[in-house]
């Protein structure tokens, strides 16, 4: 058992997660200056660590789970979940911002000999990354010159992904689950399953679930340790395309996969 609080975890998580001033607390300075400098990965990261909090899936830097989960727990989710409720009726009961005037019109049409404006030069498309197979290891730049090996071990589709009261019934048909294998190689990089999209056939994308057994953790890696958990996407079944970032969001990887 971990000498850090879940009780403090919670609070820092719930009220300056943003900021990173959890994981700074569970020792995580890597992942904690990350989610300071995107502020929470535009809020999306933020909310990740907190419902890995309130689900007692948070560890601290050793991996070890936090002291005092069973005691606070129901007061936690309840408060969690006021808070919550207070924001959706604050937000809702804003009034609408004002609307941007629209841009005046062109004032003369150009004289006939005036010269067209020049056309800018296209900005060049980004290199696409290679893509890659189920079962196929393949090396990813994490950043600062660290890299991981990503294994996608296995692809099952299905109803459910969860068990207890956080279980609920797939929205597009069924659940995509990735058996996912994170190993570091050079210096230490950080398991995040928010670095996981996908999209289905006709192209419409899907988020990773936040809630499910065995999830891929999150948490910083050193080289030589590795780390395997799932990631599943709420999408229709068939062949999709599971794309992987980096912290800073670029593509590393694409990955056809058909259950």
């Amino acid at each position: 058992m971990s000498n850090k609080s879940f009780l403090v975890t919670w609070l820092l998580s719930l009220l300056v997660g943003v900021f990173g001033v959890d994981r700074f607390y569970l020792g995580k300075v890597g992942t904690g200056l990350l989610k300071l400098f995107t502020f929470g990965g535009m809020g999306i990261w933020a909310l990740v660590d907190l419902i890995l909090v309130l689900t007692n899936k948070q560890r601290d830097k050793q991996g070890l789970p936090l002291e005092g989960y069973d005691q606070h727990k129901k007061v936690a989710l309840i408060v969690t979940g006021v808070v919550i409720l207070l924001s959706i009726i604050f937000n809702s009961t804003r009034g609408p911002s004002a609307p941007v005037s629209a841009p005046a019109a062109n004032q003369a049409a150009e004289a006939p000999d005036a010269e067209p404006a020049a056309k800018a030069p296209a900005a060049e498309a980004p290199a696409a990354s290679s893509e890659k197979k189920v079962g196929e290891a393949f090396t990813a730049d994490m950043g600062n010159g660290n890299t991981a090996k990503i294994t996608i071990l296995s692809a099952t589709y299905g109803p459910s992904i969860t068990t207890g009261p956080f279980d609920s019934p797939a929205k597009n048909g069924g659940y995509l689950t990735l058996d996912v294998l994170w190993e570091t190689e050079k210096g230490e990089t950080t398991s995040n399953p928010l670095y996981f999209k996908a999209k289905d056939a006709d192209g419409r994308s899907a988020s990773v679930e936040l809630i499910m057994d065995d999830q891929l953790g999150s948490g910083e890696i050193p080289a030589g340790d590795k780390a395997r958990g799932k990631v599943a996407f709420d999408i229709k079944s068939g062949t999709s395309t599971v794309i992987i970032t980096n912290p800073i969001l670029q593509e590393v990887a694409r990955i056809s996969v058909t259950p």
